[in-house]
């Protein structure tokens, strides 16, 4: 949720070659009684859109969607504005002038800075309008969404939720896979006849490996077959997958038959399933408690805030 408070007018400054902004100053929608024209929303529109792909061909169906984003992005700012003047939240003078010369430093200098305003077509007094109102927003989102978690408070979810901390078992296995070409004629019996003779090398002797990277028809007989350490869902297909775990360390399975081919395994090694300790996801925790929580406390926000609103789009 903090792309909200991420300033759009910042973004399209960064955009090299920017269309110049639509004449037109229309308003698209009003918020509490205050505009947001048309010109805006072009602007958010093209901010949106990814840098690398900004010239080429936009679809009507995608335009429409960037275009009710763009317009959802507006009201939603407009809304955390409102909220941060009447919480007494405002921007001194010293502090939108150091977010400028942020942007100008970002920009390499002044007379760059200067060309993309020119480029998108904002004026310096629109430019530092919306940046102050794009600076009221970060120090809202400061002051009423930003959390912070100690490690007692991580500590404690993490005692609470100790069954999302484990890591699933684990095995090291080799596999041979014949495919069952649905669009060959006896696609089904070819398959079988080749994992049955690459069953009679592996029970006369021959090395797994070998066995695999001449038969399988996976792209994993380059390696010998070997799939690595995998947890389960990396197999495609379940009822091979079952087999494969249920096998002993050096064991070699029998044939699984199925209706997408043919599998041979042999395990190679097990780790099984374990608790990871608190210190080694601590800081991944951190990050996720804090994010989904303060998306949490923002989408609140904004549908309070909505419900006490007058938008006339």
């Amino acid at each position: 949720m903090k792309k909200i408070i991420k300033s759009s007018m910042v973004a399209l400054l960064l955009i090299v070659g920017a269309a110049e902004a639509l004449a037109v100053e229309n308003v698209a929608v009003t918020v509490n009684g205050t505009p947001i024209l048309k010109k805006r929303v072009e602007r958010e529109v093209r901010a949106l859109i990814p840098q690398a792909s900004y010239h080429a061909t936009v679809s009507d169906e995608k335009m429409k969607e960037l275009e009710k984003k763009a317009i959802d992005n507006l009201i939603n700012k407009e809304l955390l504005l409102g909220y941060a003047k009447n919480q007494g939240i405002t921007v001194s003078p010293k502090e939108l002038l150091e977010a400028e010369e942020s942007v100008v430093r970002g920009l390499s200098g002044r007379k760059n800075f200067e060309r993309a305003l020119a480029q998108a077509g904002i004026t310096l007094s629109e430019f530092r309008n919306e940046l102050n109102g794009e600076e009221s927003v970060r120090k809202l989102y400061e002051k009423k969404i930003k959390l912070t978690f100690s490690d007692n408070d991580l500590k404690e979810y993490y005692e609470k939720n100790r069954y999302k901390f484990k890591e699933p078992e684990k095995i090291d296995v080799q596999m041979i896979y014949t495919r069952n070409d649905p669009e060959i004629k006896d696609g089904r019996k070819i398959a079988r006849k080749r994992i049955d003779e690459a069953m009679a090398k592996i029970k006369g002797g021959d090395d797994f490996s070998k066995v695999a990277t001449k038969y399988s028809n996976d792209m994993t007989r380059i390696k010998g077959g070997n799939l690595g350490m995998i947890h389960k869902g990396r197999i495609e297909n379940s009822e091979a997958e079952k087999v494969a775990f249920s096998l002993k360390k050096g064991e070699t399975s029998r044939i699984v038959e199925t209706d997408i081919g043919c599998f041979i395994f042999h395990l190679n090694d097990r780790k099984e399933a374990m608790q990871l300790p608190f210190e080694r996801v601590k800081e991944n925790l951190r990050g996720e408690l804090t994010t989904n929580r303060e998306k949490e406390k923002m989408e609140e926000l904004l549908e309070s805030l909505k419900k006490q609103a007058k938008i006339k789009k």
